[in-house]
């Protein structure tokens, strides 16, 4: 029989047990400070004018990447590609012989199947063809983990789906806009 015991909380009132766990979780972040430098290497920057609600996701995924927790990395790129392009649907403008409809009214309620957003985006000039293509590719990515089958390389798959997400904002920052002498300008 397997047991999974954690009971860390229960001591944490107690002033000894709770100096004890800090001590330990220094040293702890002292031993892993240069893996995590290292780590924190390996991001690309990311330029964008693209901030929205995903913006403070992607902070949490590049965290967890930094910190080696690769399955969080790749849970939270997902959760920031599916919420940047439900938020880049928001700009969606629908209509019928000239005539204004909403998106409800349109599909009988807002979208939720990604595949189909992400085609309408596409079709709309929101997204291009590339972009679909790597939010497609993360949603692959992350889909592997989610239903796991076997074993599967979450370190490598964790950068390799935010690099992609980075791309497709560095990418959509740089179709718009340029730095020149150090300042942001429109093209």
């Amino acid at each position: 029989m397997k047991i999974h015991l954690d009971v860390t909380s229960n001591g944490l009132d107690n002033p000894s047990i709770r100096k004890q766990v800090e001590d330990n979780l220094r040293k702890s972040f002292k031993k892993k400070l240069p893996k995590i430098i290292e780590r924190m290497k390996e991001v690309p920057p990311l330029f964008t004018t693209d901030v929205g609600l995903y913006s403070k996701f992607h902070n949490e995924a590049k965290e967890c990447y930094e910190l080696g927790l690769y399955h969080a990395t790749i849970s939270m790129v997902g959760v920031t590609a599916e919420r940047f392009t439900m938020e880049l649907s928001e700009k969606l403008k629908f209509k019928i012989n000239e005539n204004s409809i909403t998106e409800k009214e349109l599909f009988g309620r807002v979208i939720r199947k990604e595949d189909i957003r992400l085609n309408i985006l596409e079709k709309a000039k929101l997204l291009k063809s590339e972009y679909t293509k790597k939010l497609k590719k993360i949603r692959e990515i992350r889909n592997k983990y989610i239903h796991p089958r076997e074993e599967e390389n979450a370190k490598e798959d964790s950068l390799k789906i935010l690099k992609l997400y980075i791309e497709i904002l560095n990418s959509r920052f740089s179709d718009e806009w340029i730095i020149k002498n150090g300042k942001i300008v429109k093209k």
